[in-house]
Order: structure tokens, then C-alpha cells, then sequence
């Protein structure tokens, strides 16, 4: 894909919608030459728009991804990985499932503490926000004067999550695990928000005591 429109694909998925003057500033183009992108990737399929009343003016254009452009980012397990969990739950009971995604958890918990072990709270986020992108989740992090916040705005099991959303409860479990820190889910893919979103407040070691 030509690399301007594939930008173009990687900001709405983060964003959820932008308008074309907003695209062309963050990629420092003109307004018109990402409007002829924008036609070519709605010819495709992989970006609609809709019109947006202000209060004043004319009616803002926002554009947004269609579900088959979400199909373009990372889905490491799909249909294949659910059938065979439903298969393993047939012959051993729900049960077990759960105990199958705790002991991933656990090893994903070991393997995640190697990385993040001797660093400042700070640089734990970082380099969690950089495993997670590592393993398809497009992951970043902003900081706030009381609080740290850990976004994905990709879900590679997202398939497995719907079947199975406990597995959800689980990863927020890892974080806390991981980073030994009280963490909040605010934003979740699954309820309909375009990204999933966690809060680690700057203070809670020493409200841990």
C-alpha cells in the first residue's frame, strides 16, 4: 500500500475519526493531497465519512476506518484459536479454560518482570507500552500530572475476547502483576470504544504502603 495511505489508515485507527485538515497536519501535507488519498482508500473500501453539524459554519467531513480496513491490523489468533478452545472446553469443562489462560498469564507475568525489572515506574510503563506493541496491541502511553496512562488501540485475540471475556480480567491482572501497581481499565475495545485504555496513578506504591 502506498506508504502515505497507509499513514493515513494508522492514524484513524488511532484517532477513530479526523477531519482531512487534521490528517494533512499531522502528516504535514496539504489538505489537498490527502483528500485524494482519502478518495482513493474510500473507493477501496477501507475509509467512509460522514458529515458533522458545528454550531457555526459549514459541516465538518469526518472520516473514519470501515471494518474491512480493521481487518488490515495485527489479529494473531482468529476463528481457528476459538474453535479449538470450544473443542478443549467439550471434553474438559469451562473451567479448565480459565486455568489454561491464568497459566499463560503467569508466564507472560515472569517474561514481561525480566524486562521490566530495576526500572522507575516511568520507564516500566515505556517499555510495557513497547512489549504490548511488540505483540500487536499498537500501544502507547501518555503521562498526566497524577497518573500514567497505558493505551492499546489494537486487540490481536479481540476474536478470542468476545468468546471468551474473562481473558480480559485476566491481562488487567498482568499489568497489575507486572507492574506491582493499582491500575484501572477506563476504555475497553470489546464495550465499543475504539481503544483500550488503563490508568496507574503516580502514587500508588506509597498508598500500598
Amino acid at each position: 500500500m502506498q506508504e502515505t495511505r497507509g499513514k493515513i489508515l494508522q492514524l484513524l485507527k488511532i484517532q477513530c475519526k479526523m477531519t482531512a485538515n487534521d490528517l494533512a497536519n499531522a502528516l504535514e501535507i496539504s489538505s489537498m493531497g490527502v483528500r485524494q488519498h482519502l478518495t482513493i482508500l474510500e473507493i477501496e473500501g477501507l475509509v467512509e465519512h460522514h458529515r458533522e453539524k458545528q454550531q457555526r459554519g459549514r459541516p465538518t467531513h469526518l472520516y473514519c476506518l470501515t471494518e474491512k480496513a480493521n481487518s488490515l491490523f495485527p489479529t494473531t489468533y482468529a476463528s481457528f484459536a476459538v474453535n479449538l478452545l470450544d473443542e478443549v472446553e467439550k471434553f474438559n469443562g469451562p473451567g479448565f479454560i480459565n486455568r489454561v489462560f491464568r497459566s499463560r498469564m503467569k508466564s507472560q507475568t515472569d517474561a514481561y518482570k525480566q524486562r521490566l525489572d530495576g526500572k522507575e515506574i516511568g520507564d516500566k510503563i515505556k517499555e510495557l507500552a513497547q512489549i504490548r506493541s511488540e505483540e500487536g496491541y499498537m500501544a502507547d502511553f501518555t503521562e498526566e500530572e497524577d497518573s500514567y496512562v497505558l493505551i492499546e488501540y489494537n486487540c490481536p485475540i479481540a476474536t478470542i475476547a468476545e468468546k471468551y471475556p474473562h481473558i480480559c480480567n485476566i491481562e488487567l491482572a498482568l499489568f497489575r502483576q507486572s507492574l506491582n501497581e493499582k491500575i484501572t481499565r477506563e476504555d475497553h475495545l470489546i464495550e465499543g470504544n475504539h481503544k483500550c485504555s488503563y490508568r496507574i496513578p503516580k502514587r500508588a506504591k506509597d498508598e500500598n504502603g
